[in-house]
């Protein structure tokens, strides 16, 4: 673990940061051995926690500027990979908190983000930008929400900020478009209601507001956020902060998921030795040869779709360096 986390500023031929993703490997048998906590929890242990914090895995999307290590997407896919062989609720809690990362700095201006990220690599954002109910009022300088309830706000008890999609409304109550709302988690209540059997551990609780102002320069307009029109004009000539938003997150969200897929392939090959296969005559699972053949199709499977989010990457990264912005088609493609 010491070893790895003392390499994170090397990198390979392909500009990949091996010390990071060697790092989140060395965390793989803890994360296997605190699984049964995380799941009685229903969030990361905060060992977990600071563990992620020696490694630096969430400082790989906060800028340099701030002194984050400002990953590359195919560091950050290989350390998520290994992340959820460890434990798939801590890579989609990571990832989520990475993602929303992503946005704070993208999506504000600098004396925002010179604010939120004041803490350095110690900052985290969780982001839940679909609301189940929301009221909002327009106010001098910003918006009050009134009342707000969001569902699945991932990683939320281990963020510092939490972004929260709400409806924006002229002086008379009239909805005019979207945003999203940066706001101290001190002003979020959480609901405790994340119940669930898989992935039980990435906290993914409600959360209500009620009674907040948002001032107007912490909150982001869905309408240019579409259009690659951030207000981030300190990031204009940084490729990782003008990647498209809607395309990028769902690459950077199924990166723990191929990590999960691969975790189970290995579990199930640890155990073909010793485990038989219940009605039928063969005392070990690797006698029968339907076994390696299903294990043969998951592994191409795997295989092909870390090769497919691999191109896609290569799309975004090539877009963004270019500054040319994607196609319809191209984003369809990543999304």
């Amino acid at each position: 673990m010491t070893n790895a986390i003392d390499t994170l500023s090397s990198k390979d031929v392909g500009g990949h940061d091996t010390g990071v993703v060697a790092a989140a490997a060395a965390l793989v048998p803890a994360l296997r051995a605190r699984a049964a906590q995380t799941d009685a929890l229903s969030k990361l242990p905060e060992a977990t926690i600071a563990d992620f914090e020696r490694a630096r895995l969430f400082e790989m999307v906060v800028p340099k500027m701030y002194g984050g290590l400002q990953s590359s997407l195919n560091t950050y896919l290989d350390a998520l990979i290994e992340v959820a062989r460890g434990d798939g609720s801590a890579a989609w809690t990571l990832g989520i908190l990475s993602s929303g990362t992503w946005m704070a700095a993208a999506l504000y201006p600098k004396h925002v983000t010179d604010q939120v990220f004041a803490t350095g690599g110690r900052f985290r954002t969780a982001s839940a930008l679909a609301p189940r109910r929301a009221k909002t009022r327009r106010v001098a300088g910003g918006y009050v929400i009134l009342y707000g309830l969001w569902m699945y706000n991932s990683g939320v008890y281990h963020a510092h900020w939490n972004q929260l999609g709400i409806s924006l409304v002229d002086d008379a109550g009239h909805p005019i478009g979207l945003g999203a709302a940066l706001i101290p988690t001190t002003d979020v209540t959480f609901l405790n209601d994340w119940d669930a059997i898989g992935l039980r551990g990435s906290g993914s609780t409600s959360v209500t507001v009620k009674d907040v102002f948002v001032p107007d320069e912490r909150i982001a307009l869905s309408g240019r956020n579409l259009q690659d029109e951030y207000a981030s004009a300190h990031f204009r000539d940084v490729p990782a902060y003008r990647m498209p938003m809607i395309a990028l997150l769902p690459v950077r969200l199924i990166c723990s998921i191929i990590g999960m897929a691969k975790a189970a392939l290995e579990i199930f090959m640890d155990k073909i030795g010793v485990r038989g296969i219940a009605f039928t005559t063969y005392d070990k699972q690797d006698e029968a040869a339907i076994t390696h053949l299903q294990m043969g199709e998951a592994s191409a499977k795997i295989d092909a779709a870390q090769s497919i989010v691999r191109q896609c990457i290569r799309t975004l990264d090539e877009g963004a360096a270019s500054g040319v912005r994607l196609t319809s088609q191209q984003r369809a493609d990543l999304a």
